[in-house]
C-alpha cells in the first residue's frame, strides 16, 4: 500500500496505464466471449481492479490517511442517520431543515487537503476524532434527538458510563424516563432568538460574538460545522494533563475565563472552543458507536464548559455533563469566573 501522495505526473501516468489495461482487457474479453477461453480475461480484470484500488489509495493524501477520513464520514452519515438528524430535502438530498444539505464526503476531502498543514499537527496532537455537526439545526430539536437516543439505549439497556478503556467492564447507568435531558430554562429556543451567541471572543456586554442567525446568514456552509475533537472523550484532572504532540491537554479546574484566553492561543493555537451544539453531536455519537455517555463527572469525565458559547443576558457560559444522581443529561450554565476541580473544558479544530 503507498504511504504517500502521487505527483501530478505520476497520478498521470497511473491513470494513463490503467486506461490501457482497460482497452486491452475489453479486446481479451472479446476474443474470450468468442472463444470461450476467459482465463486470460479474469488475469487481466483482476489486474485492472488491483491497479485502480492502488491508484485510489495513493490520491489519499497523509493526513486523510491518519484520519481515516472516508470511514469516518460514512460512520458519522450512519449515526446523523439513525438518530434521524437527516432528512430528505426537495432537492432531493439529505440534510436539515432549512434546505441544508449535508456536505459530500468530497467537499469535506477539499477542506481537509486546503488545510492539511494545520490538520496534520493537530492530528499529531490527539485530534483525530471526525464529527460533522448539524449547527444550523435548531437547538432544541437536536436536544430533542439526544433525549430520544437515551430512551432508545435504555430500553435496549446499553446505557453504560464512560470508560477510561475500552476493555473497562461496563457501568449500567439508570435513566430518568420522564426527563432524560435536564435544560436550563435559558436553553429554550436561545439559539433562536438570539439569546444565545457564538465564538465570544470575552464573556461580558462586549463579547463579540454572533447569533446563530448571523452566522447562517454569512458565507454558504455555516449550516454544517465539520471539526475534529480529541479521540479521548475524558478531561483530565488538574495535573493529570499528558503532553501530546507538543500539546498538554487541556485539565480541568481553571474557569471559563481562563479557558477562552488559552483555547486558539500557542499550543492551542488554531483551535475554538465548543458550542452546545457540538458538545450534543459528540454525546449522540459517543452514544451510537460505544453506548456511553460523556462527561460523566461522578465517573471518569468531567463537566464541560462549551466556552464556544455564551449567554450575554444572564452572563453565564453553557455546561454539560452527566448526573448520575438525577439520572440525566445537564444542560447547564456557569459564571465566567467559576473555578471548580470537577469542571474542565474541551477545544476543537475546525474543517469547515
Amino acid at each position: 500500500m503507498p504511504r504517500e501522495s502521487l505527483s501530478c505526473n505520476e497520478a498521470q501516468s497511473a491513470l494513463a496505464e490503467i486506461k490501457s489495461l482497460k482497452t486491452e482487457f475489453e479486446r481479451v474479453l472479446e476474443d474470450a466471449i468468442r472463444t470461450g477461453e476467459l482465463e486470460r480475461a479474469r488475469t487481466l480484470r483482476s489486474g485492472l481492479e488491483s491497479r485502480v484500488r492502488e491508484l485510489r489509495e495513493s490520491l489519499i493524501s497523509p493526513v486523510e490517511r491518519k484520519l481515516d477520513v472516508k470511514h469516518q464520514y460514512e460512520s458519522q452519515r450512519r449515526i446523523l442517520e439513525s438518530a434521524d438528524i437527516l432528512q430528505r430535502l426537495p432537492s432531493g438530498e439529505q440534510g436539515i431543515r432549512g434546505a441544508y444539505p449535508m456536505p459530500s464526503y468530497q467537499e469535506i476531502r477539499d477542506l481537509i487537503r486546503e488545510k492539511k498543514d494545520v490538520l496534520e499537527k493537530k492530528a499529531e496532537q490527539g485530534f483525530t476524532k471526525l464529527l460533522i455537526v448539524p449547527f444550523g439545526m435548531k437547538l432544541d430539536d437536536l436536544v430533542e434527538k439526544y433525549r430520544e437516543l437515551l430512551l432508545k439505549h435504555k430500553a435496549e439497556e446499553k446505557l453504560f458510563a464512560t470508560k477510561e478503556k475500552d476493555s473497562d467492564p461496563d457501568v449500567f447507568l439508570d435513566l430518568d424516563t420522564n426527563e432524560p435531558v435536564y435544560r436550563w430554562s435559558e436553553y429554550r429556543g436561545a439559539d433562536q432568538n438570539g439569546k444565545l451567541i457564538y465564538d465570544p471572543k470575552e464573556f461580558s456586554q462586549n463579547h463579540g460574538g454572533k447569533t446563530k442567525s448571523q452566522i447562517l446568514a454569512g458565507r454558504a456552509g455555516q449550516a454544517w460545522r465539520v471539526i475534529l475533537i480529541e479521540a479521548d472523550p475524558n478531561i483530565p484532572p488538574s495535573g493529570a494533563g499528558k503532553d501530546v504532540g507538543g500539546r498538554k491537554r487541556l485539565e480541568a479546574n481553571k474557569t471559563p475565563n481562563e479557558y477562552l484566553a488559552m483555547i486558539g492561543e500557542g499550543q492551542y493555537k488554531d483551535e475554538f472552543g465548543t458550542t452546545p451544539e457540538e458538545w450534543l453531536m459528540q454525546a449522540i455519537t459517543m452514544l451510537e458507536e460505544k453506548n456511553q455517555v460523556i462527561d460523566d463527572y461522578q465517573g471518569n469525565g468531567k463537566i464541560t464548559y462549551n466556552t464556544g458559547g455564551y449567554f450575554p443576558a444572564s452572563g453565564d457560559v453553557p455546561s454539560a455533563y452527566w448526573n448520575r444522581g438525577n439520572r440525566q443529561a445537564y444542560l447547564h450554565g456557569n459564571d465566567p469566573t467559576n473555578r471548580n476541580v470537577f469542571i474542565g473544558a474541551r477545544s476543537a479544530v475546525r474543517v469547515s
